[in-house]
């Protein structure tokens, strides 16, 4: 799991903010939608430069989203799509918003963009605050590294909350969220349970077919044979499992998990575990002790 920092607009944030999006277009000037070590799942923090959110001349981060997948699009196509959600009441203030920040003042055939769910706010926090030096010169965006970086900036994001934060449940997000990272941050170290290509491909039809019965799960970030659902403060983590799987490389897997999540999450999580070979209707628990 990645995270950038991207150079925002404070205007476009300030209408998504007071409308209470969760969802937003996070739209680019730039056409390239490759990104190296980013994707579906990662997470774009909003760094502002405004006056009134530095500190000294370092810019601070005014909230983040997560990724869902990128797109590329002429302006007119871009509004007609997301409308509103791109950060301005008008077709006429979105052109004008990206004419501001064109180098040779004309608008280009195609922008791309983000698209950001689970869009959280918070009062400005800085990198200097998690170990992270930044230059004031940086013009779009930045890799946030290390992984204790990222974990950081939501801690201090969920203690900067303000009451708009508090009354639209915020708060419950950046820990959801904190969470999420802490569990990516867990399965990059431990990988998938090693497997031929052709039992992996096996694995990932079953488990799709398991989550038409089960939408609450989701894959794990990186994983083909591994979900997750988090409910109620709890994250349980499904194994794929057939005849051919060791059980006792699962269990290995499953200690594994308890002590990486606990070393990223602040807090001891409640952990669950269970196998399943896709059959939607059954479904095994295992242990693994802290």
């Amino acid at each position: 799991m990645s995270a950038i920092a991207y150079i925002t607009d404070s205007k476009m944030l300030e209408l998504h903010r007071l409308n209470n999006h969760r969802t937003i277009n996070f739209w680019r000037l730039s056409n390239n939608v490759n990104f190296s070590d980013f994707g579906p799942g990662d997470l774009v923090f909003f760094l502002s430069k405004d006056k009134e959110h530095r500190k000294g001349r370092e810019k601070g981060i005014v909230g983040f989203g997560r990724m869902t997948h990128v797109s590329l699009a002429s302006i007119k196509t871009m509004w007609d799509r997301y409308g509103i959600y791109n950060g301005y009441n008008s077709l006429a203030e979105f052109k004008e918003a990206i004419l501001k920040v064109s180098k040779d003042k004309e608008l280009p055939k195609k922008i791309s963009g983000f698209y950001l769910e689970n869009v959280t706010f918070f009062q400005p926090v800085y990198l200097s605050e998690c170990g992270m030096k930044i230059s004031s010169n940086v013009e779009s965006y930045i890799y946030l590294k290390p992984d204790e970086v990222v974990l950081k900036l939501l801690d201090l994001g969920e203690n900067s909350s303000d009451l708009w934060s508090d009354l639209t449940n915020n708060l419950r997000t950046i820990d959801e969220e904190r969470m999420l990272f802490a569990l990516g941050a867990a399965h990059r170290q431990i990988r998938d349970v090693e497997s031929t290509e052709k039992k992996t491909k096996k694995a990932v039809k079953a488990l799709k077919e398991y989550i038409n019965s089960h939408p609450e799960y989701r894959f794990v970030q990186g994983s083909r044979n591994e979900l997750y659902r988090w409910n109620a403060n709890e994250l349980q983590i499904l194994f794929y499992h057939d005849r051919d799987t060791d059980m006792k490389q699962l269990i290995g897997q499953a200690a594994l998990y308890h002590y990486y999540i606990d070393l990223y999450s602040r807090e001891e999580v409640p952990l669950k575990f269970s196998v399943s070979d896709g059959d939607p209707t059954v479904e095994y628990h295992i242990n693994a002790s802290r």
